[in-house]
């Protein structure tokens, strides 16, 4: 089940990108509907015991260390892509 946040996010470690291994891992596809928001969607594999801290884990990444404005934005645990390992959307909304 995606993650929307605000939500209460776990602490960040001192080097994400070494500790939960986390990386980008696609370019960002940008979405500009005639009605609504736009929205941004990125694709992120990070290191977690199920899909949900998956999800925690980048937004809290993304929200530590980038200047995004993370409100309303969702993540979702598309597929593991190892032992302890999850491939993560995130999609924000915005002005981009």
């Amino acid at each position: 089940m995606p993650t929307t946040y605000p939500v209460t996010l776990p602490p960040v470690p001192d080097d994400p990108e070494t500790t939960w291994r986390a990386r980008r891992i696609s370019d960002t596809v940008f979405e500009r509907p005639d009605e609504g928001w736009p929205s941004a969607t990125t694709l992120f594999a990070i290191d977690a015991s199920s899909p949900a801290e998956a999800e925690l884990r980048v937004l809290a990444w993304i929200n530590h260390s980038y200047e995004d404005d993370l409100r309303q934005a969702t993540a979702a645990a598309e597929h593991q892509a190892g032992p302890h390992r999850w491939h993560v959307s995130l999609r924000i909304l915005g002005e981009f």
